[in-house]
């Protein structure tokens, strides 16, 4: 029997979308529906932020807009980053909710999107004007992400009038904005009511997505002026960007977050037009990134810099502000997705994995006030977890869109096939030949290196089950079915297939060998480097100041002993009061050691 409806799962693109997207999908993600999460650290993660965010009252949310459009205002201002309109995240927390919905299939998750768009709608000036207040920061941040809010409500709640708002916007959008387009301009003027500059480059993306959803030509053109053409460009052709460009101007760092995040809109391009140099860009700026930028819990951006790998090394070693944790971590869930399903190549679930886990995963819970963590610290310790200082800063805008894209990550699918991207207790229904089935997963995984599956079938069916092959494994994936041993090959795109006719009630073993290993910068063996297990980046307490003299970096398993009855917990062999455990335990407050050899 199936777990759950069919009809939910197998939901496929609108039929918009067929015939106007030119660039290959080679797999797919579930598109938030047909997965669910089922515990585990990523289920209650989701569940924690959905209740905050759903918590929030509706007329807080809507004061500014309502008193902007000159409209009963009950409620109160929200406060911090939200009041003073910096990057205000009301269309993010709509777009977060709408794919909770979608992912969950809770109700209430619906019931406040359709409540916030409705009010909000009434508050859009008639000439198209969206705005929280009249002093934006941004207008065209703003407009990016009310696109993107509006096609996931049509798309994900069935409202289809909020296509009918996006053109409205739009229209004022295409009308009002300035073609400024300033090179690696991050930050917006206050004071500038018409400042158009801040994060330009990230407004295709949805732009292309809202034109795939509608047909309607004018969003793909007005996409085609915000693309970040020098940019992508110079990743296309695996250039330098910190050197010179071709009229004398030089970058010498940029905003990491939104020079991450653009990479969705030179997906969604690719997406549209199939044109190979999107996606030679986007390949070659994701190895830029993991060969120069990345950390070993999958953050990047000290400082909000991407900068060149010398610089990279003295911020690690100067600044507490080391990762924005969440924005970053959305900017990268994107770009992985995009890549898995243009390429079919496992290997950037590796860096979803490692977010899910060290990044996003570890954050602290958000504060009442909207306080939410930011920043992660890698600098050496002891440092600690903190919240940020203001609240509702623009990361309490992505939090709920980037913890909703946990279910979306898991699971992906061809004709023929159903591939497992991550390890977390979920299920999956797919169809194969005419064929629904249902696969459930079970794990404690990381805590444990063993994952299972269940198969319910009503009768029985032919696919390949394709697991994800970690780089981080200490050897081959190795798998029994109903007790006994079955072969695993691993393909070229580094996924595990398990390829046969699956029965109701199949029960497949999964044994994934992790070890002790350091993870160096740039994999540089003469850089510094973070201790891992497996994927799980591990945070040191130690009592008597910096543990790096005990530590053998070279070969963590000869200093760290496990601690009896605490998974993924060490201690150092000759020293009790030095304790190594996963960054993602550490609570506020409490020192830790991470990065070594600085």
């Amino acid at each position: 029997m199936l777990s759950f409806s069919v009809a939910l799962a197998v939901v496929c693109a609108t039929t918009a979308t067929v015939g106007l997207a030119k660039g290959k999908r080679v797999i797919e993600p579930f598109d938030y529906r047909g997965v669910r999460l089922t515990g585990g650290r990523l289920g209650h993660e989701v569940d924690e932020v959905r209740d905050y965010y759903l918590n929030l009252p509706l007329d807080d949310l809507l004061h500014g807009f309502r008193v902007r459009a000159g409209l009963p205002a009950p409620g109160k201002e929200l406060g911090g980053w939200y009041t003073g309109d910096n990057g205000n995240v009301f269309p993010q927390i709509l777009s977060g909710i709408a794919r909770m919905y979608a992912s969950t299939g809770d109700a209430r998750c619906l019931e406040k999107a359709h409540a916030m768009l409705t009010e909000w709608t009434k508050c859009i000036g008639p000439d198209g004007y969206p705005m929280y207040t009249n002093h934006p920061t941004s207008r065209q941040y703003f407009y990016e992400k009310v696109a993107g809010a509006m096609v996931d409500m049509a798309r994900y709640c069935k409202r289809k009038d909020a296509l009918d708002a996006l053109s409205r916007v739009t229209d004022w959008a295409v009308k009002s904005f300035t073609r400024d387009r300033v090179y690696a301009n991050a930050n917006g003027d206050r004071n500038n009511p018409l400042c158009d500059s801040g994060e330009w480059y990230t407004v295709s993306e949805n732009l292309y997505r809202a034109y795939l959803e509608t047909g309607d030509e004018k969003y793909r053109d007005f996409a085609k002026v915000w693309e970040y053409t020098d940019y992508w460009d110079t990743f296309a052709h695996n250039g330098d960007i910190f050197v010179p460009r071709a009229n004398g101007e030089r970058t010498e760092a940029y905003h990491a977050y939104s020079h991450v995040n653009t990479f969705a809109s030179d997906a969604a391009a690719y997406l549209v037009t199939g044109e190979p140099h999107y996606l030679d860009a986007l390949k070659n700026a994701y190895d830029f990134l993991q060969a120069t930028q990345v950390f070993a819990t999958g953050g990047y951006g000290p400082d909000e810099q991407l900068a060149p790998h010398a610089r990279i090394l003295q911020l690690l070693k100067a600044t507490n502000n080391t990762f924005e944790t969440q924005c970053g971590s959305w900017a990268a869930f994107k770009m992985s997705k995009y890549l898995m399903s243009f390429t079919g190549d496992a290997k950037y679930g590796d860096w979803v994995e490692r977010l899910t886990l060290n990044g996003i995963g570890a954050s602290l819970p958000m504060s009442s006030s909207g306080q939410v963590t930011y920043y992660s610290n890698y600098r050496p310790g002891p440092v600690t977890k903190e919240l940020f200082g203001d609240g509702w800063s623009c990361c309490t805008g992505t939090r709920p869109q980037a913890v909703a894209d946990y279910a979306d990550q898991v699971f992906f699918r061809d004709d023929r096939s159903l591939y497992v991207n991550l390890f977390t207790p979920s299920t999956a229904t797919h169809t194969v030949a005419g064929q629904a089935f249902t696969v459930t997963q079970q794990t404690r995984f990381p805590e444990v290196s063993t994952t299972s599956f269940t198969f319910s079938l009503s009768h029985p069916v032919r696919f390949a089950l394709k697991l994800r092959s970690p780089g981080w494994l200490a050897a081959p994936i190795t798998a029994t079915l109903n007790g006994a041993s079955v072969k695993v090959a691993t393909d070229d795109l580094q996924w595990a297939v398990i390829d046969r006719h699956w029965k109701d009630g199949d029960r497949l073993e999964v044994n994934l060998p992790a070890k002790l290993w350091t993870c160096r910068f740039g994999n540089d063996a003469k850089a510094p480097g973070a201790i891992m297990f497996g994927p799980v980046v591990l945070a040191f307490r130690s009592l008597d100041g910096d543990p790096t003299a005990k530590l053998n970096l070279d070969d963590p398993a000869k200093c760290l002993v496990p601690v009896a009855g605490e998974p993924l917990s060490f201690h150092v062999k000759d020293d009790a009061n030095i304790l190594a455990r996963p960054f993602y335990a550490f609570q506020q407050g409490e020192p830790y050691y991470m990065y070594f050899g600085l």
